[in-house]
């Protein structure tokens, strides 16, 4: 009885051998033919299949050479698996190409190229994370050069080594021999660039002309007047010019502001205009020196928009018109709407030099277009003193818009004197000042082309002209 049960466990003993061997086989048949498949080989070879030379092999042959190609071409490789064992290549697994790996990158990253990485190659320098990719501007056709006292046309020429008559010409210069301080010139450095200096001013006038073209829509704020402000120091807090306070607002007595009073402060320099009968853009805009695309876009209107007789608009960059008739006698001005002449005497120069810019129409410095220059420009070296042009109050000393470092003097009887584009200020408001006594020293600050002193004189906050008072 024993040795029957000792046969039927030997025998249960070779069945699952036998099993686990089948079950062996069946599993390596699986995975190469799974292989085979997932390399995208055509088919499978026999088991037994037959090796290069003829010889019969009982190993499995699977064919992952690259589609197209010729059987024993170079780009051919074959896995021989032997036995069931693990998987081993007899010969080298070579690829015909390089791998070439690349990084897939988000973000800010994802705008720097990557470079690849070669089998074989050596790999490329990673860049720094400090490091920065350096630009060189190509070095223009010419030389900047800004006026400065003392400077003459040949000096320059000497300075650059380029030829006066070519400098005059680059820069289209009506009068070489007037310079003005602060001017901007550019000096061509060969002959052969003196066109690219043209080029370069027409690009630059086209730009700044496009830009006067445009203006921000017009909005308002309603200010109410406090114990202690006057126009000059509102204009200031607001960084507007004193010119577009009152063109913005009707003030009978500029002079005196009342606590409470409530003004109109637009967020950029211009004044109100009321439309008239027989107004046209056209009309405003040359009558103003404004451009009409900038009075539509200022004023939300559109290009073919008609202007309505007792409406308001604002022109931006404008200011009130002043219309001045000069009076007979000696020293004198009137002035219209004043109800009368008005005749002053003894204000003395503030500073010595010749006049630049005179009172009345001009064209402005900056944007080319006709303007109404309220003062006169006295042309001074930096720094040279400028002194009370008569004896005054201090009403303002400070930064003023525009008209850069100001001060202004209070002188009776409606008369204001300004003294605009300081370098420095030597006064304070509230200081009594006598005729003469320095106040402040000459410079370009604000909206000024050079070194320079803007002065103006005021009756009742209107501008005259100043060489009718002067002596």
């Amino acid at each position: 009885m024993a040795r029957v049960r000792e046969r039927i466990f030997k025998r249960r003993i070779r069945v699952g051998l036998w099993v686990l061997v089948l079950c062996m086989l069946s599993g390596t048949v699986y995975l190469s033919v799974a292989a085979a498949e997932k390399a995208g080989a055509k088919g499978m070879s026999p088991l037994a299949a037959k090796m290069p030379g003829g010889e019969e092999s009982g190993y499995i042959l699977v064919d992952v050479s690259t589609p197209g190609e010729e059987e024993g071409g170079a780009g051919q490789t074959a896995l021989l698996l032997k036995g069931i064992g693990p998987l081993q290549a007899e010969r080298p697994f070579v690829l015909k190409e390089d791998v070439v790996l690349e990084e897939v990158e988000t973000g800010a990253d994802a705008q720097r190229p990557t470079e690849p990485v070669t089998g074989g190659g050596t790999e490329p320098e990673a860049l720094s994370g400090d490091e920065e990719v350096r630009l060189e501007e190509e070095s223009p056709s010419w030389n900047r050069h800004v006026v400065a006292n003392g400077d003459t046309l040949s000096g320059i020429s000497g300075k650059y080594q380029i030829d006066a008559a070519l400098i005059v010409k680059a820069n289209a210069l009506k009068h070489p021999d007037r310079l003005s301080v602060g001017q901007e010139l550019l000096v061509p450095k060969s002959p052969e660039d003196v066109n690219a200096v043209l080029e370069e001013l027409e690009r630059r006038k086209l730009e700044a002309e496009d830009k006067r073209r445009q203006a921000a829509p017009v909005t308002f704020t309603d200010y109410a007047v406090k114990q202690g402000d006057s126009l000059w120091s509102i204009a200031s807090a607001f960084g507007l010019d004193i010119n577009t306070l009152f063109g913005c607002n009707d003030l009978k007595d500029p002079d005196v502001l009342k606590p409470g009073t409530s003004m109109r402060i637009p967020n950029q320099d211009g004044v109100v205009y009321k439309i008239k009968k027989g107004d046209s853009l056209k009309k405003l805009a040359e009558r103003y020196g404004v451009h009409p695309e900038a009075v539509l876009a200022a004023n939300g209107l559109g290009k073919d928009a008609a202007l309505q007789e007792g409406k308001n608009v604002f022109l931006p960059g404008a200011k009130p018109i002043t219309v001045v008739r000069e009076g007979g006698g000696s020293g004198g001005a009137s002035i219209a709407g004043s109800g009368g002449r008005v005749t002053a005497r003894g204000f003395v120069w503030p500073v010595r030099g010749r006049v630049s810019s005179p009172f009345g129409w001009r064209r402005d410095p900056f944007t080319k277009r006709r303007d109404f220059h309220t003062g006169i420009d006295v042309r001074a070296p930096r720094g040279q003193t400028i002194v009370a042009s008569k004896n005054g109050t201090v009403v303002f000393a400070g930064w003023m818009g525009g008209y850069g470092r100001v001060v202004v003097l209070n002188h009776g009887g409606g008369y204001t004197t300004i003294y605009a584009h300081c370098n420095s200020l030597l006064v304070k408001k509230g200081q009594s000042v006598s005729q003469g006594k320095a106040i402040a020293r000459v410079g370009a600050s604000g909206r000024a082309t050079g070194t320079h002193l803007h002065f103006e004189v005021r009756v009742n906050n209107s501008p005259i002209n100043p060489m009718r008072v002067l002596r």
